[in-house]
C-alpha cells in the first residue's frame, strides 16, 4: 500500500501520503510443523506417475529441498550418490533462476540406496536429452528446470489430494525425511542427511565424505517406505525372514516417457 502511495507522489498525483504513519503489526507466525507419516508417502509413491514417483522418492529418502530436487542434473547422479549444488530460486528470472544453495552446509552429497539408483538410471535411460550431461534431470515442456510453486501447484498438490492429503506443503518433504530418519540413524546422520549447519569442527572438515552409518540409514528408510530389499535387514542372511522382509513391495510406474 505505502509503494502504491509513494508512485502516486511521484506523479503528483496527490501531495502527501496517507499511508505515511501507518506501522506494520509484528505478527509472529507459528511454523508448520506438518510432516508425512510412512502411509501417506506409499500412498503418493503408489499414486504417482514415473516422474513424480522418483521426484516424491528422491524428496522423502534423500532429504532433498524441491527447489534442490527440481535443479538435478543428470551429471548430478555419481553413482551412489547425488550432487547438490545448485537450488531453484523462485524470485529470480532467465539464468538467474538456478543459483547456490540455500548455506555452505547444503553444498554437497547425499548417499542413494541401490534401489532408488537403479531407478535413477532407468530413468535418463529414457531421458529426451540423455546425451546431455549438464541437462536437468526433471524438465518441463520447455525442456528446462522446472518452478518450486509451479510444480507444487500443477502437479504435487493434485497428486495429494487424489490420495486424500489436502494440506501439502513444500516444507514437509524435509521435515518428513528427518522425522522418519531419527529411527534409522544418528543425530549425526540426521544432520548429515540434510545438511545442516553443524557445530562441529570434525564434521565441518569432512563434509564431503559420506559415513557409512548415514548410507545404512538411508537404505533402511527407503526400504520403510518402499518395502524394497536393499535395507540394512535384507543384507543379513537368516533362517527366517523378519516380519519387515516378508512386506509387500509397492509397486513401480512403468518408465515410458516424461510426459
Amino acid at each position: 500500500m505505502k509503494a502504491c502511495f509513494e508512485y502516486a507522489i511521484d506523479e503528483d498525483l496527490i501531495p502527501k501520503s496517507p499511508a505515511r504513519k501507518l506501522a506494520l503489526p509484528n505478527i509472529h507466525k507459528k511454523p508448520c510443523e506438518r510432516f508425512l507419516s510412512v502411509e501417506e508417502v506409499q500412498a503418493l509413491l503408489t499414486a504417482a506417475s514415473p516422474r513424480e514417483h522418483l521426484v516424491l522418492r528422491i524428496l522423502a529418502v534423500c532429504g532433498l529441498r524441491p527447489g534442490e530436487a527440481l535443479a538435478l542434473r543428470i551429471d548430478d547422479f555419481v553413482g551412489n550418490q547425488l550432487r547438490i549444488d545448485e537450488a531453484l530460486k523462485e524470485r529470480q528470472l532467465g539464468e538467474d533462476r538456478i543459483g547456490d544453495t540455500k548455506t555452505d552446509e547444503s553444498d554437497s552429497y547425499v548417499p542413494v540406496p541401490p534401489d532408488l539408483g537403479r531407478e535413477i538410471v532407468e530413468w535418463i535411460a529414457v531421458h529426451p536429452q540423455r546425451d546431455n550431461p549438464r541437462a536437468f534431470l526433471f524438465l518441463n515442456r520447455r525442456g528446462t528446470a522446472f518452478s518450486v510453486g509451479n510444480y507444487l501447484k500443477k502437479q504435487l498438490k493434485p497428486l495429494a489430494q487424489s490420495v486424500g492429503i489436502l494440506d501439502l506443503t513444500q516444507q514437509a518433504f524435509c521435515r518428513t525425511s528427518s522425522t522418519h530418519m531419527q529411527k534409522h540413524g544418528t543425530v549425526k546422520d540426521m544432520q548429515r542427511h540434510l545438511r545442516h549447519s553443524d557445530p562441529e569442527t570434525t564434521l565441518k572438515h569432512y563434509a564431503k565424505a559420506i559415513p557409512e552409518s548415514l548410507r545404512t540409514a538411508v537404505a533402511a528408510l527407503d526400504a520403510q517406505i518402499t518395502g524394497t530389499p536393499d535395507g540394512p535387514k535384507a543384507r543379513v542372511a537368516t533362517a527366517k525372514p523378519s516380519k519387515e522382509a516378508t512386506k509387500p513391495r509397492l509397486p513401480r510406474p512403468q518408465i515410458g516417457s516424461t510426459s
